[in-house]
């Protein structure tokens, strides 16, 4: 098996979340080691490790040399419990929950107009405004209910994008209600539906053998104010069903 085809089923098996087979037998390990099957940290054969559905795609000397690697960058120990190192290298896979978040009731705007020339300073904008939790509102306006325009003020400033760029706020932004706004934008009914069928699966199904799935819809919430919610939002019940995967990483 090419590295192309290990990639492929790793992002299959992980909806996207993990892309190396080192970062998938790193989360395993996390997981048989340190969270506990049945309760039980640590109380795992090898033989049981190895066998679990999402290793047994892959052959014995391929996770070995992805233990032998981890344990050269001091991500795990000689026992397989991971070190602080590995701890942070997991955590850099997981969606962060913010929980309930305040609403000022403004909206903040990011408008611009980058030439073609400067496409590659353009792209690293859109990028950071997405990764902040701007939505696009229409081509190159970008919208967001809290406020990271200082953040997005240091790229302009760094990439030297200030004539290109308008930033603003506003308590209203074009004819709609900002709830319907919002539901527009980030197509959150969409996301909620994603949530009610993972909580309906979780009443049969292992809440191991789903947490990818759960971990993707997460990385695609903006986590709006509740004033920006459907009525019915469903993200709060799907993140107590996992959260206590998330709260290890404190």
């Amino acid at each position: 098996m090419n590295r192309k085809e290990v990639s492929k089923k790793i992002q299959k098996v992980t909806d996207g979340i993990l892309s190396s087979l080192v970062d998938l037998v790193l989360w395993n390990i996390f997981y048989f080691y340190q969270v506990g099957v049945s309760g039980s940290p640590g109380r795992v054969s090898r033989a049981e490790f190895l066998a679990y559905r999402d290793l047994q795609k892959f052959n014995y000397q391929s996770i070995k040399q992805a233990i032998y690697k981890m344990k050269n960058r001091r991500w795990v120990k000689d026992n397989l419990t991971l070190t602080k190192e590995g701890m942070k290298r997991l955590k850099s896979f997981f969606p962060i929950y913010f929980g309930e978040r305040k609403w000022d009731g403004n909206w903040y705007l990011a408008s611009y107009d980058i030439p073609e020339k400067r496409r590659k300073h353009r792209d690293i904008l859109r990028i950071n405004l997405k990764r902040l939790g701007f939505g696009e509102m229409h081509a190159s306006l970008w919208i967001c209910p809290f406020n990271f325009l200082e953040e997005v003020e240091k790229l302009v400033t760094e990439y030297n994008l200030s004539p290109f760029v308008i930033l603003a706020v506003s308590n209203k932004v074009g004819r709609e209600e900002s709830k319907i706004l919002a539901n527009r934008i980030w197509n959150l009914d969409k996301i909620n539906r994603e949530y009610q069928n993972l909580i309906k699966k979780a009443q049969s199904k292992d809440l191991r053998d789903l947490i990818f799935e759960y971990l993707d819809i997460l990385n695609r919430d903006p986590q709006l104010p509740k004033e920006l919610l459907p009525s019915d939002w469903l993200g709060e019940k799907a993140y107590s069903m996992f959260r206590k995967y998330l709260r290890l990483f404190p």
